[in-house]
């Protein structure tokens, strides 16, 4: 069955459908051939046959260490630099960095940011939208690190104090382009590692992706999280119930973006249980030779390249 996912064309087969290769017959329709919920016992033939098993989602976590200068002293002298460039350029530019309650009035002025932000992507999904009663709802527990150009917001993250999990866990941020140009991300994520420090948390989690960088998110997406010290992990081993298990082969490059990145599950793992706590491994999908380096994330178990063939 061939179905648009957000923009994406994908073929969804089932496991004796994707190791007999009748999902051939859909190949030049689909970016990507997925096999929803395979068994454990089924995940060997799949990769035997070119399917990677993955969780749907991911989230990033990183120790936030007894301070600053600890955390920075786990990242590479280009990433400590990069950071330490955002605040210099955020200094130069007068922006005032701080926390603020999260009250209806911020909430809108961050939803107007973010929506912005999400229209300037090729398949943008408005998450933040969707789900601002729920947010307001959890305002008490929210952590909104703002930057702002005199009273104008240009820049938010809104973390969840998550204390029964010794955890800050960012939901949602956003920033202006030109913002953007100047990586005040890095501040935004660098003021909510501060602000779990602060609490005692012993976790920072930069929020959850869907598993598949070059549709909603680009592969850049992946490097810049890991240049930030964090690492990414199956949902399911931070949150119980995050998420589902995906075998995806990629196919084309219609609507995805070229490279294209999926985190799998590490092959020779006993048990599934195992296999959603073991390191996961990079897959990255192009037409043509890419520079491996910037997508070595920390933690992977390794990383492979699979080059695609032109479409006939």
């Amino acid at each position: 069955m061939i179905v648009q996912s957000l923009g994406l064309p994908m073929a969804l087969v089932d496991v004796d459908q994707a190791l007999s290769g009748r999902w051939r017959v859909h190949e030049h329709e689909v970016d990507v051939v997925r096999v929803q919920d395979p068994p454990y016992v089924a995940w060997p033939r799949l990769r035997e046959a070119g399917f990677h098993p993955k969780p749907q989602v991911i989230m990033w976590r990183a120790e936030v260490r007894d301070s600053e200068d600890a955390y920075l002293a786990t990242l590479s002298g280009k990433d400590r630099y990069d950071i330490r460039a955002a605040y210099r350029r955020a200094a130069e530019a007068d922006l005032l960095i701080g926390t603020e309650p999260l009250t209806p009035a911020l909430l809108k002025e961050f939803i107007d940011l973010y929506e912005k932000q999400i229209a300037d992507m090729r398949h943008g999904w408005p998450v933040a939208v969707q789900q601002q009663a729920d947010v307001l709802d959890r305002a008490d527990s929210t952590c909104a690190v703002t930057v702002r150009s005199g009273s104008t917001l240009v820049g938010a993250c809104l973390s969840e104090d998550l204390p029964d999990r010794a955890e800050m866990r960012a939901r949602f941020s956003a920033v202006t382009p030109g913002a953007r140009s100047g990586s005040l991300s890095r501040v935004l994520y660098g003021e909510t590692m501060r602000q779990a420090r602060s609490r005692g948390r012993r976790w920072a989690t930069l929020g959850r992706d869907v598993n598949l960088y070059g549709h909603l998110g680009n592969a850049g997406l992946f490097s810049f999280k890991s240049r930030l010290g964090f690492t990414a992990v199956p949902g399911q081993s931070v949150e119980p119930g995050s998420g589902s298990h995906q075998a995806d082969r990629v196919v084309g490059f219609t609507a995805l973006a070229d490279p294209a990145l999926l985190l799998s599950y590490t092959a020779g793992v006993a048990r599934e249980e195992e296999a959603i706590m073991a390191p996961l491994s990079g897959h990255l999908f192009s037409r043509g030779e890419v520079d491996l380096r910037p997508y070595r994330g920390a933690g992977l178990a390794g990383l492979t390249q699979h080059q695609i063939p032109p479409s006939a």
